[in-house]
């Protein structure tokens, strides 16, 4: 006979976590509320300053709670509607299966950060995004099997797709270890399909830039995968309607990264609200590098008539905002002494300063979309209501930025090379 084994103790049971099935759309009721509390705290916050000083700071106190409790709602509201991007990431192993299978090529896809939460509305809307760039990664970005093998390297290609949380925004990279961007072809196409003029002396990051302008490809012919030459144009479009940015690091021979930095929620944004040609605007915080109060000696004119402002030896472009957005009939010929500026950043990492007027606050504001219900503005992503309830535009700082520098985004060290020469 065997033995009963001796009972040990009994393995603890995890907790069953309990959870509800909740209808999209009463989320999204729920979200428009707390928007419209934002509007309301706003408006008593606005109303607070016109107050006698004997009610002031005991209504000060209560906007502070209603504050905190806004800021709770919302979160709270934000973890509702918050979903893993796993379900996208695994759908992507199938599309680089498709792509190898077409290609005849090796690719294993690695994924990292599946448990990263962002809203449901912004993980429904990265599927058609990755998808391009997975299949634009196995087509153009790994080698074929010889060359691969000729270069030093396994004859399998990796493709690694990451997502993690970063300074209040979802940063979601695509890595390949092939062969990098070929700038020297990318560059002959770009000339030969009339992108750029044929005299055009542009910096490695703006050749690699050059694969997202509409109607570019490098495919000899027309595939199921490429030669279309759409694609990353509408990987680029999608990532910027999101309210998003893409940068690209390519090392040739080395691989090529791609970095999709987004916000969370589609929903609120933290702003900064400024003063321009009378007009008060939001620039969004995510865009803002650092704000000052410039000099007149920091500013030189260049032949076109456009000034660039040297900060701590960078010289980058000086946008008047009033006559960037046509508030003012010209441009100031100079810039008066003790000028205040927002120094912003594109998706590239290019700079520019913003001359405005006055800098008022730092808010939470509610995104309103401006083209759905007027139509679209140069300069504008977006509008919200503030709390006096006029309505402010939020600016579009990578668009200011690209129309300051001309038809390509640019970096500081050109302009400084130009003054230099």
């Amino acid at each position: 006979a065997v033995a009963p084994a001796a009972a040990g103790p009994a393995p603890a049971r995890k907790p069953e976590q309990a959870s509800i099935r909740v209808d999209l759309h009463r989320i999204d009721d729920l979200m428009d509320l707390v928007g419209e509390l934002v509007i309301a705290q706003a408006a008593i916050e606005s109303l607070s300053r016109h107050g006698d000083s004997a009610t002031q700071q005991e209504l000060v106190q209560s906007i502070g709670s209603m504050q905190s409790l806004t800021r709770d709602i919302q979160d709270a509201v934000m973890a509702i509607r918050a979903q893993p991007v796993r379900g996208v990431f695994q759908r992507m192993q199938r599309v680089v299966r498709e792509a190898c299978s077409m290609t005849g090529k090796e690719v294993v896809l690695t994924l990292a950060g599946e448990e990263t939460e962002v809203d449901r509305t912004l993980v429904e809307k990265l599927t058609d995004p990755l998808t391009h760039m997975l299949r634009n990664a196995v087509d153009h970005g790994i080698e074929k099997k010889e060359d691969r093998i000729a270069a030093g390297k396994p004859a399998e290609g990796h493709i690694r797709l990451t997502a993690e949380h970063r300074s209040g925004r979802i940063l979601i990279t695509i890595g390949d270890d092939g062969g990098g961007i070929d700038r020297a072809r990318v560059l002959e196409t770009a000339i030969r399909r009339n992108i750029v003029a044929p005299d055009a002396v542009l910096t490695d990051d703006e050749i690699n830039n050059l694969i997202f302008a509409p109607g570019f490809s490098t495919a000899e012919a027309v595939s199921d995968l490429s030669g279309r030459g759409v694609g990353m144009d509408v990987v680029k479009q999608a990532i910027l309607s999101l309210g998003g940015r893409v940068a690209i690091h390519s090392v040739p021979g080395k691989g090529t990264t791609f970095s999709l930095s987004l916000p969370l929620t589609l929903a609120i944004l933290d702003g900064m609200v400024i003063v321009a040609g009378g007009s008060t605007m939001i620039v969004p915080i995510s865009a803002v590098i650092e704000t000052m109060m410039i000099k007149r000696r920091d500013i030189y004119a260049l032949p076109d008539g456009s000034n660039v402002i040297s900060i701590r030896g960078d010289c980058m472009p000086l946008i008047p905002l009033a006559a960037a957005l046509g508030l003012s009939d010209s441009p100031p010929a100079g810039s008066p002494d003790d000028a205040i500026i927002l120094v912003v950043e594109n998706e590239s990492g290019a700079r520019a300063a913003l001359v405005v007027e006055e800098i008022r606050d730092q808010t939470q504001v509610v995104i309103k979309s401006i083209e759905n219900n007027y139509r679209q503005i140069f300069g504008v992503s977006a509008a919200t209501i503030l709390g006096d309830g006029s309505v402010s535009l939020i600016l579009d700082a990578p668009a200011l930025i690209a129309s300051a520098v001309g038809h390509l985004d640019n970096k500081p060290a050109r302009i400084r090379a130009g003054l230099a020469a």
